[in-house]
């Protein structure tokens, strides 16, 4: 074996030294991710993962390469939460396709269980994205929702190095354009439903001040409300600066935030919010979080809260012509949701934990 594993170093900027190596890596990323899925839909722009990459007050982010005659063939990436070490450490190890079976995956996955048993990590987890393969022998988590093709390669390295599937995420993809008509009517609809105790709010770009407080309280009800399976998990606490920080890391780097809420008009506070992320130019938005507080729902606020924010974004963001989303696969009532709005789904993420 001719490779060399080194850790790599974040540049400030991919001016300052150091960005050609985190270009080189971050193009590595995005081939694999491709090849993967069979198409670019979810390849991200170097600043977008340069901006997501760093280490912040709130994660600790360590890369690592695999470079052969000085070329960049795999990396890996290890994430430890300084203020819930015990959820453990999230891993990514990636190899190019054509330098895969030469023990650089098993190279590089020992470099990463290092570094987070160094940081004193009680468990590993990894969520990957897994080619669709249909038929053949499938890999089953125990909720029991969604499979996995066993001859997939992120499976057969994972199971083959003592990780468990956990859960089984769909990805899903609406093309928005044409579509503002209909989300107005699905919004109007849910919107009815909901009655005239809550009260749709948007906004573009950073959270305002007004609901600075309830945004971090939903934030942190993600960690706990959101179908985990099996996966460690515990509260992980949000205040206004960390929504503050989150902010300013996505506009920083070149990307619009677009998000809905409900407001509770009884008490005055969110019950709900969804938010959506795109980069400039990019045709490919990518919805994130999607919460309604388990005491407000039945109203059909899920719909209200998706419906409005796709529509917002159409409506707001020229050039963008789809979405795409990440849903666990027992988490019936998004995918319900996600169906009715004209979401299909494109692939499969895997969620797969072991136990140091």
């Amino acid at each position: 074996m001719t490779f060399a594993i080194d850790e790599l170093q974040m540049p400030e900027s991919l001016d300052a030294p150091g960005g050609a190596e985190f270009t080189e890596y971050a193009t590595v990323r995005n081939a694999i991710e491709a090849d993967t899925l069979g198409t670019d839909l979810l390849v991200m722009g170097v600043p977008e993962l340069l901006a997501e990459y760093r280490s912040n007050p709130h994660r600790v982010r360590r890369h690592f390469v695999v470079r052969e005659s000085c070329a960049v063939i795999g990396r890996a990436l290890v994430t430890t939460r300084p203020h819930t070490p015990e959820t453990g450490a999230h891993l990514m190890v990636d190899v190019l396709p054509q330098h895969r079976r030469r023990g650089v995956g098993r190279a590089l996955l020992d470099r990463a269980e290092g570094a987070a048993r160094e940081a004193g990590a009680p468990v590993l987890k990894v969520a990957v994205t897994h080619s669709v393969r249909p038929g053949g022998e499938r890999v089953e988590p125990p909720t029991g929702f969604g499979d996995l093709s066993a001859d997939d390669d992120g499976a057969r390295f994972l199971l083959r190095h003592g990780f468990a599937l956990e859960q089984v995420t769909r990805i899903s993809l609406l093309d928005v354009r044409g579509l503002p008509e209909r989300l107005t009517s699905l919004r109007d609809a849910a919107a009815a439903v909901a009655g005239d105790g809550y009260r749709l709010v948007t906004w573009t770009g950073a959270t305002p001040d007004r609901w600075v407080a309830d945004l971090a309280a939903l934030r942190t009800r993600m960690s706990t409300d959101a179908p985990m399976a099996g996966m460690v998990m515990t509260e992980d606490v949000w205040d206004a600066g960390r929504v503050r920080e989150h902010d300013e890391r996505i506009t920083s780097s070149g990307r619009d935030l677009v998000t809905a809420a409900v407001e509770h008009v009884a008490s005055g506070t969110l019950a709900g919010f969804s938010e959506i992320v795109v980069a400039s130019g990019d045709p490919v938005a990518v919805q994130e979080d999607t919460l309604v507080l388990r005491d407000h729902r039945g109203r059909r606020l899920g719909m209200l809260l998706k419906a409005a924010t796709a529509e917002l974004l159409a409506t707001s963001v020229p050039g963008v012509e789809m979405i795409v989303t990440w849903n666990a696969e027992e988490n019936r009532p998004m995918l319900d949701v996600n169906e009715a709005m004209g979401f299909r789904p494109i692939g499969s993420e895997g969620g797969w934990q072991k136990r140091v």
